[in-house]
């Protein structure tokens, strides 16, 4: 039996299935030797500092030392239990205070505003 282009379908067919095989027979993922990339030696290298790149302006920001905490013995037992006092007895007291560059405070957050946002 044959075909119209004159192949036989028997062979028409066993040259699919041997496709078939042949796809099956192919790894389905690279070998891992593909991707492994050996970078030891780039690493050991010391990057040089660009010599274009900008330079920082102005002095370097440091953390205020504050004043000293007193000893307090009656701490609440948990951080929620602090806010919701310390929100009810003084809630205009500032909690934190962010400051600019030149040491003036640039955002104060109350413990009223803390604990609003701590309820949501």
């Amino acid at each position: 039996m044959e075909t119209g282009d004159g192949v036989p379908v028997s062979s028409r067919v066993s040259a699919k299935i041997q496709q078939l095989v042949n796809t099956l027979k192919r790894p389905k993922r690279p070998p891992l030797r593909e991707f492994f990339v050996d970078d030891f030696e780039e690493l050991l290298e010391v990057q040089q500092p660009d010599p274009n790149q900008p330079k920082a302006e102005g002095a370097q920001m440091e953390a205020l030392q504050g004043e000293q905490l007193g000893v307090v013995t009656n701490w609440p037992p948990s951080l929620e239990a602090a806010l919701q006092r310390w929100g009810t007895i003084s809630p205009k007291a500032p909690c934190l205070t962010t400051m600019d560059t030149n040491g003036k405070p640039l955002y104060l957050l109350t413990y009223a505003t803390l604990a609003a946002l701590h309820c949501r």
